[in-house]
């Protein structure tokens, strides 16, 4: 069964391919697209994988930092959500995004999934893995992308 590792991992492959052919077509379709997949994987992580981890006395300081990367993501995406595609700072907006996504998804996979595998058993894992499917599929018939 799958851990919540490669989930995560195989959304991150995901997000960035997506933002990538943002990057080349400048669309706002495709930047729903990283939307529709950047919304709930943050969710998700801030409400099943972060909490049992910032319990683990040695991960706080590691997942305090998650939290605001998360939010510096965020703060891009709505910015982004509200900006005309064919305006000027479009381009260098979703330059930093994508920026932003890399430096969290290289800091979370290199010292948060290390970290947490220590931390949790295999079994944890896949429990998460399973709570958090679920939680993406309940997430995406809440919230529907235009």
């Amino acid at each position: 069964m799958e851990t919540i590792y490669d989930i995560l991992k195989a959304e991150h492959r995901q997000v960035s391919d997506l933002i990538q052919q943002a990057m080349r077509d400048g669309s706002k379709e495709t930047f729903f697209k990283v939307k529709a997949k950047t919304d709930p994987h943050l969710q998700g992580e801030e409400k099943l994988f972060y909490p049992l981890l910032k319990e683990k006395e040695d991960l706080g300081e590691l997942v305090n930092h998650a939290y605001e990367e998360h939010n510096e993501i965020k703060s891009i995406s709505s910015e982004l959500e509200s900006m005309d595609p064919g305006s000027s700072n479009w381009t260098s907006k979703i330059k930093e995004l994508d920026e932003s996504v890399r430096h969290h998804v290289e800091e979370e996979e290199n010292k948060v999934f290390p970290a947490a595998q220590k931390a949790l058993s295999e079994d944890k894992a896949q429990q998460i893995a399973q709570q958090y499917l679920d939680f993406e599929k309940s997430f995406k018939q809440q919230h529907p992308m235009p």
